[in-house]
């Protein structure tokens, strides 16, 4: 009866935790990914994403440093950042729960 409970328990918290992977996941597809780089071009400089694609490393323009906000954006990098963390402790912890219940 006892271990029947604690089998329960565990699999809520499964159960649980997938939900929030899946979560954190679709959050991930809406963010930004990336590094903001600075680049001084003559004696303007300015702002650009940098991101893979595969293979390939990609500079997105995003405009002069006085004329861009970057808090924003590094904010949303940030999110990203922690969100990818979250998901990997949370797999981690899938693992142990699928061990325990096994």
């Amino acid at each position: 009866m006892k271990s029947d409970v604690v089998k329960a328990v565990f699999q809520d918290e499964l159960e649980r935790n997938q939900r929030l992977v899946l979560r954190y996941e679709k959050e991930l597809e809406l963010l930004p990914k990336g590094s903001i780089f600075k680049r001084k071009i003559g004696n303007q400089e300015y702002l650009y994403l940098n991101y893979r694609e595969g293979k390939k490393v990609i500079s997105k323009f995003l405009g002069k440093i006085e004329d861009f906000n970057s808090d924003e954006l590094q904010a949303q990098l940030n999110k990203r950042k922690e969100y990818k963390q979250l998901i990997k402790k949370l797999k981690l912890e899938q693992k142990e729960l699928l061990k325990t219940l096994k």
